[in-house]
């Protein structure tokens, strides 16, 4: 009986574990916590019928370093769901005197050890993800995808800044009263002033100083008075130099938002989904 009672157990313990999740159905959970800072919340949106090759792209805020939530691309992930494709859009930590970008790539990092652990119970990819973000966001996916890992295989920047190295696009920021929220994530103390010379952190923040051969879609307005267009053509130069796989979609009298123009948001999410679909199966 006792040996009976201990089968009964273990069969109902199975009956539970996570590997039987039905990846037949559509998933959506908000709000899943991936560490131990507050603002390390995520949301998963997982399509149906999906196998550990359906394409899984992390979507990360834009907000310069230290504004912004996940909530501003819920549309966004959910046009990409609907295209067969599984997200995680996610919040992460803002950049202040005390938390630079290191800190917000270790973030990234751990919401990618949350996806590989949950991807035999979310029936999903272990390796192979795609990564995407706007603005700041853009530029936090372009400097995880080319110096923490190689787990990427396709990126999507959407108006990212890329070289703080150019002087030019610094006079610009400083402009903007931008400067300081560079410093913020770079960890850069003192602001730069023209002629200056240009900060060891800022250069290694530039994504155009550490490009590596992942096919890469980049959307820039070319009438962007936050991230000059500038900062798009510079990351291209780098990539044409190196022969790696890329794509620049200009849109034209577009500014920062990029979506202000008519038809601009449908065909930054369909370009989106198209790129991720080619290169981020398999």
């Amino acid at each position: 009986m006792n040996h009976i009672l201990l089968f009964l157990f273990i069969i109902s313990l199975s009956g539970c574990s996570p590997s039987k999740l039905d990846g037949t159905k559509q998933l959506e959970l908000t709000d899943v916590k991936y560490g131990k800072y507050e603002r390390n919340q995520m949301d998963i949106y997982l399509p149906p019928n999906r196998t550990a090759n359906t394409p899984f792209v992390i979507n990360i805020h834009g907000g310069a370093w230290t504004v912004g939530d996940k909530s501003f691309d819920t549309s966004f992930s959910k046009y990409l769901l609907s295209n067969g494709i599984a997200v995680a859009n996610i919040n992460y930590r803002y950049a202040t005197s005390d938390t630079h970008l290191p800190e917000l790539l270790d973030d990234v990092d751990n919401v990618f050890k949350y996806l590989i652990a949950h991807s035999k119970e979310w029936n999903t990819r272990s390796t192979g993800f795609s990564i995407t973000g706007q603005s700041s966001g853009a530029h936090v996916s372009l400097m995880y995808a080319y110096t923490k890992t190689d787990k990427i295989k396709a990126i999507v920047d959407r108006c990212g800044p890329t070289d703080f190295t150019d002087a030019s696009t610094l006079w610009q920021f400083s402009n903007q009263q931008l400067l300081d929220a560079v410093n913020k994530m770079s960890g850069n103390k003192t602001i730069w002033k023209e002629g200056d010379p240009i900060p060891e952190l800022y250069i290694k923040s530039s994504p155009v100083k550490s490009v590596k051969n992942i096919p890469i879609l980049i959307i820039h307005g070319d009438q962007d008075p936050v991230v000059p267009i500038k900062q798009s053509y510079n990351l291209i130069d780098e990539l044409k130099q190196k022969n790696y796989p890329h794509k620049l979609l200009i849109f034209r009298g577009a500014d920062h938002s990029l979506d202000a123009l008519p038809g601009n948001s449908v065909k930054k999410i369909t370009s989106t989904a198209e790129w991720i679909n080619k290169y981020g199966k398999n």
